[in-house]
């Protein structure tokens, strides 16, 4: 069985808490890409109610006699701007007080500020040392983090028995977003295991104990998921359409995501007509979670005339973009019936998109029929007919010296060409090459605007590249922490080069303390 890469999202306060703030504090410690409901967006845990309508200067005095909960409500106050102008410093500094005292919901607020870099230094490591407390203190949320956190071989090893243990006890506590998790983790660890620790933490919890806190109307703590990256595993046999359509939930900013109302879909059949026009849109963005789906109904017939040639193209094309399933997608297309042949007499007749597939399948070892040169020539021939997908792909060749002696120049002709006949994907190429080339006649502010737009609109190019230019200020301040959070979203969508960059992140900080030894 291959490995299993989990990965976990970002942890994030709620976008109507973030809007309040920032309304009235003009420090860019708190900013986040606005729009993206679907990295679930937590409110701050508050404990008691009876805090929240004291009088302010009440509050400060019980505060500066060392009352934990009276120090972490105003804390949050600072922070949100409730009834006191927001004051970041002072936030971090009475949620920090209050969780030093070890008072739980001050630990896991005070862990989301350090997880994010959030009016403090980024520091993931810090972070879990509060979410821990706060876990073994008994709090559902916290132990769900804790939990993800052992999945993702980034802040700690990877150990799945520890991240059941703590995702179960969190499930246990009537955790919704944990009850969802086991399910997927149970397969990586023994049944003995699993029933251990089962009957360990039913021990554990009296019937007083399960749903403590929980009628407390919050949302996700953390937006941790929990996705397999190599979906090509020995016990993977199909990919079903509710896959597919989740994966959309990561692709793009709420304003387009909303429109595909995907929470009401389970099957490609379900979507409505003027979807399919967005997911197009999407695809040709550079999204492979819509290049996925738009092959996926080339290949059945839905919505389009059946085209398997065409789905291939597509499949390939989110295989170039990391996409976890189109690999898989691509692989059982080509092992349908007749479809080889079917592809070769396009190919004779002379169709660049035939061409293209091809090319795609030979420098995937899917089709060893061809020398990998026969297969850069067929490329270079659909790239001559204007079939923008090859020239895509045929700029990124000769860019990187794929296949072919390096000539970056003419890659960037190629994808210049592209751009004039319509390419987002060859434009987004274009900006991110100027950075990563500290191009000095390029306008930063002006791409970095562009690429915001173009990761909005589902590239993870765009993604990848904004996580570069937050982590050396090109176009915007330099933030390691805003750096960590565009990686995390091209890594979730399944970027192997975003999941390196994210492991050199943390290894550059990474403390001299075995519970954060990974090798």
């Amino acid at each position: 069985m291959n490995t299993i890469v989990k990965l976990l999202g970002i942890i994030f306060f709620s976008l109507a808490l973030y809007q309040t703030a920032a309304a009235q504090d003009t420090s860019k410690s708190l900013a986040f890409k606005n729009n993206r409901p679907y990295r679930k967006f937590p409110y701050f845990y508050r404990p008691d109610l009876g805090y929240q309508i004291w009088q302010q200067f009440k509050l400060i005095q019980e505060a500066n006699g060392g009352d934990a909960l009276a120090q972490h409500e105003l804390g949050l106050r600072y922070l949100l701007g409730e009834g006191i102008a927001v004051d970041t410093n002072r936030a971090v500094y009475w949620l920090k007080q209050a969780a030093n005292q070890h008072l739980p919901s001050a630990m896991y607020n005070y862990g989301i500020l350090l997880f994010n870099g959030w009016g403090v230094e980024w520091n993931p490591f810090s972070a879990f040392k509060y979410f821990l407390g706060a876990a073994k203190a008994g709090m559902v949320q916290a132990q769900y983090i804790v939990g993800i956190l052992y999945t993702d071989n980034l802040l700690l090893k990877r150990d799945f028995n520890y991240a059941y243990y703590w995702i179960k006890k969190s499930a246990e506590g009537d955790y919704k977003e944990a009850e969802d998790v086991v399910k997927k983790i149970e397969p990586e660890i023994q049944q003995s295991v699993v029933d251990s620790i089962t009957r360990v933490i039913e021990g554990q919890l009296s019937k007083e104990d399960r749903g403590k806190d929980n009628n407390l109307n919050l949302t996700s703590p953390a937006g941790l998921v929990y996705i397999d990256f190599n979906i090509q595993r020995d016990t993977i046999k199909t990919i079903s359409d509710s896959m597919l359509i989740v994966d959309l939930r990561y692709s793009a900013a709420d304003s387009v995501v909303e429109k595909l109302n995907i929470d009401s879909l389970k099957y490609l059949t379900d979507f409505p007509m003027q979807s399919i026009v967005l997911l197009v849109e999407l695809a040709e963005n550079g999204s492979p979670e819509a290049q996925s789906i738009i092959g996926r109904m080339y290949e059945k017939g839905i919505y389009f005339k059946e085209n398997k040639i065409k789905a291939a193209s597509y499949y390939f094309r989110a295989q170039r973009i990391d996409s976890p399933k189109g690999p898989f997608l691509l692989w059982k297309l080509t092992r349908s019936l007749g479809f080889l042949e079917k592809l070769q007499k396009a190919v004779d007749y002379g169709s660049p998109e035939a061409k293209f597939v091809w090319y795609g399948l030979s420098s995937a070892n899917y089709d060893n029929r061809i020398a990998i040169s026969d297969a850069m020539n067929i490329l270079e021939d659909a790239s001559n007919e204007n079939y923008i997908p090859a020239m895509v792909e045929l700029g990124l060749n000769y860019y990187t010296g794929r296949f072919i002696d390096r000539d970056m120049n003419e890659g960037l002709k190629i994808w210049e060409r592209a751009v004039s006949l319509g390419s987002t994907e060859a434009k987004v190429r274009l900006i991110s090459a100027s950075i990563y080339s500290k191009d000095p006649s390029l306008d930063r502010a002006n791409a970095y605007r562009q690429l915001l737009n173009a990761s909005d609109n589902g590239s993870l190019l765009a993604e990848v590249t904004l996580a570069y230019c937050n982590e050396n200020g090109i176009g915007i301040y330099p933030s390691t922490a805003e750096a960590v959070k565009y990686y995390r979203y091209a890594a979730q969508r399944g970027s192997q080069y975003a999941f390196r960059e994210l492991q050199r992140l943390y290894d550059d900080i990474r403390p001299n303390d075995p519970e954060f030894t990974i090798n």
